[in-house]
């Protein structure tokens, strides 16, 4: 039985360390490199969601861009591993992840297009 338990010991803490880096890397928090590591190495394919995207953090983070603290790139990026990850749930949020993560359909991204998203978030 301990053989048993043994062998489970990994998949989850591995199941916890791209829980932890799908938190970190979606808040754009300071150990946002190191959970990039961990997110590009786990598939993200056949998985329940692990982390979902709520109101508060995609407007922490438009907030941010605005400021400067996130450039636009960045941003486009963010949104683009988000659409792509099938363990993230932004069913919520899906038009705004779409809009950010493909400016060729939606247009070159913006302070303007962020600052409309903005209102659009808190109504």
């Amino acid at each position: 039985m301990l053989v048993l338990i043994n062998s489970r010991a990994p998949r989850i803490t591995n199941i916890m360390n791209i829980q932890k880096a799908l938190a970190e890397f979606i808040t754009f928090s300071v150990q946002r490199d190191d959970a990039i590591s961990v997110i590009v190495s786990t598939p993200a394919y056949d998985q329940a969601p692990l982390y979902t995207l709520k109101t508060d953090v995609l407007a922490d983070v438009i907030e941010r861009c605005l400021s400067g603290e996130i450039d636009l790139d960045d941003l486009e990026l963010w949104a683009n591993v988000i659409e792509s990850r099938e363990d993230v749930d932004c069913a919520e949020h899906e038009g705004v992840i779409y809009a950010l993560s493909n400016s060729e359909q939606m247009g070159e991204l913006d302070h303007q297009k962020l600052k409309k998203i903005r209102v659009l978030l808190k109504d």
